[in-house]
């Protein structure tokens, strides 16, 4: 810089030197935080009013909701640009049927590394991290849903989705897929007005009233927030068991 010229301004970040990825990843976050906004709004207004009836529920749901903001729009939009920049195919040749299938893989991985990353949260040498989450034990609200520690959203959230990635190479589209199937049924099974309908869903999914279950004992359905990872484990075992057990000989029949 010549001498007596003004030091030019440093340049601000702004939407146009964003990466794509970068900027799909806050467009997911924008959509989650508004479908939070309305569940809350349609389906939780008791619940929420219950929860600030006094000065430490008001501080709870203050809590609530900076760790939906931070979870959300901080952590959520580089991970999903990290994921997308070095595991996402950009093969112009991918299939719909290919695409389908790896949205497919996406959700089975996240449910198996969420489920190992939950029951190992629920150990006490790591329920520090979890600890925030189950706060919300009497009352449940859409916004719950993402309100747990900076912690558990990068371990049992968004890792679970980074790994799923690196196995199976979606493509763009079968991420936004997966990533919308989490995150809606995220918000679903922690609307309690649901509990009682969700009671129809297959037994392998993991249902409202599974989780509501969940948030009051602590001690079963661990699985979250798809597939029911718990009930495919004890059926598989119940089956092993039961062609593991020899039928006892009857009672020699005399010969006629």
């Amino acid at each position: 810089r010549e001498l007596g010229q003004p030091a030019r301004p440093a340049p601000h970040p702004n939407i146009q030197t964003m990466s794509p990825e970068l900027i799909t990843g806050f467009q997911v976050a924008t959509l989650t935080l508004t479908l939070t906004f309305l569940l809350e709004i349609c389906c939780s207004i008791p619940e929420v009013a219950s929860l600030r009836t006094n000065p430490k529920g008001k501080r709870l749901y203050r809590a609530c909701i900076t760790a939906n903001l931070v979870n959300n729009l901080l952590i959520g939009p580089p991970t999903y640009a990290l994921a997308t920049n070095f595991f996402v195919s950009r093969s112009e040749e991918y299939s719909a049927v290919r695409s389908i299938a790896s949205a497919l893989g996406l959700i089975v991985a996240h449910a198996l590394g969420y489920h190992y990353a939950h029951r190992q949260m629920h150990e006490p040498s790591m329920y520090w991290a979890h600890k925030f989450h189950h706060a919300f034990a009497k009352h449940v609200t859409p916004s719950s849903a993402n309100a747990v520690s900076v912690v558990e959203y990068v371990y049992a959230y968004m890792l679970p989705f980074v790994v799923g990635c690196a196995v199976c190479a979606p493509d763009e589209r079968a991420l936004l897929a997966a990533v919308a199937v989490v995150s809606v049924n995220n918000l679903l099974i922690h609307t309690p007005r649901l509990e009682e309908i969700s009671k129809m869903l297959p037994w392998w999914a993991v249902s409202t009233a599974d989780h509501m279950m969940h948030h009051r004992v602590q001690v079963k359905h661990f699985s979250a927030p798809t597939i029911s990872v718990d009930r495919i484990l004890e059926r598989t075992m119940s089956l092993t068991r039961m062609k593991g057990t020899k039928p006892e000989p009857g009672p020699a029949t005399a010969a006629g």
